[in-house]
């Protein structure tokens, strides 16, 4: 009933088994997840659980976000509905005691409404674009937390992004647990296409320039240009540019545990079933298997202990 043609391998959420606890379980049920084509509805490996029978309605945007825009592009679609008021819980600078704070305190600033979740049938595509190149400039990027970088050796866009290219290819796969990414030059060679093998799968792309010579530090522009799910919103007159590791959500939600596997509530047929899931508020787990963590969610689970480095090799 819940097989399903599609195979992807998953990085285990918990160092292991002993001295774990779960304490909470729900039924789920298909309206609580949005479909996402073409695998439907899925609860992700290291979503967490909140209280009312419903995952925890939290995301980092992928893709930098524009003031007043209806569209924002976030690490894990499915856990929101429409009517959930999204939060401002923190920016790429935030400690995890100011996220804690904000979600608690209830300072957090009103980010938007959700209205719908565009669930189109798609493969992840992030376009990377380097620009105003010097020579010594080093252009880093992080894909799914592996960290790539190249020192410009010619003040050229072509330079850079052969150079981001070979190393990415050089490196990428040699561990177990990496997602399936791809990374071809576009057309005109202004720029690097990552592209997910896998319909369905998200993955983040984040980027930085140093090292300039003569105040020129260089550009990398990032951009989510074919997204999997994302959120159409009504937003907050106002609200601001926000760059990708933004994290948005509900804060009035409570996490009660994280949920150590993937659930399938469609099969292969298009058919939607309730899950009944178990999380877990006491175990070790790894933080870069999970696709959402704030320091609201480490305070609220004193039980979980958070290990930074997953690597099978």
């Amino acid at each position: 009933m819940y097989s399903h043609k599609l195979y992807r391998f998953e990085k285990p959420i918990l160092y292991n088994n002993v001295n774990t606890e779960s304490l909470y379980g729900a039924t789920i049920r298909p309206e609580k997840v949005a479909y996402i084509a073409p695998l439907g509805r899925r609860i992700l490996a290291g979503s967490f659980l909140a209280a009312g029978e419903r995952l925890l309605p939290r995301a980092r945007i992928i893709s930098p976000y524009f003031t007043d825009s209806n569209y924002v592009i976030v690490s894990n679609p499915a856990v929101f509905q429409a009517g959930d008021v999204l939060k401002v819980i923190g920016t790429p600078s935030s400690t995890p005691l100011e996220e804690a704070a904000a979600v608690l305190q209830g300072t957090a600033a009103t980010f938007g409404t959700v209205v719908s979740v565009d669930a189109a049938s798609r493969i992840q595509i992030t376009t990377v674009i380097p620009d105003s190149v010097a020579v010594g400039n080093v252009f880093v990027l992080s894909v799914e937390e592996v960290s790539i970088s190249y020192v410009a050796t010619a003040a050229t866009v072509k330079n850079v992004v052969e150079g981001l290219k070979a190393v990415f290819d050089g490196v990428w796969g040699r561990s177990d647990g990496r997602r399936e990414i791809r990374a071809d030059i576009t057309v005109g060679g202004d720029g690097l296409i990552f592209t997910s093998f896998e319909p369905g799968e998200i993955f983040v792309v984040k980027g930085m320039v140093a090292q300039g010579i003569a105040d020129s530090t260089g550009t990398l522009n990032i951009e989510v240009t074919q997204p999997v799910g994302a959120l159409n919103i009504t937003p907050v007159d106002g609200n601001g540019d926000y760059p990708i590791g933004t994290k948005i959500g509900t804060i009035t939600d409570v996490p009660l545990g994280v949920i150590g596997n993937e659930y399938l509530l469609t099969d292969e047929d298009g058919i939607d079933y309730e899950r009944s899931v178990s999380a877990y508020n006491k175990a070790a787990v790894f933080t870069k298997s999970l696709p959402y963590l704030d320091g609201a969610i480490v305070q609220q689970l004193p039980g979980l202990s958070f290990m930074p480095v997953y690597d099978r090799e």
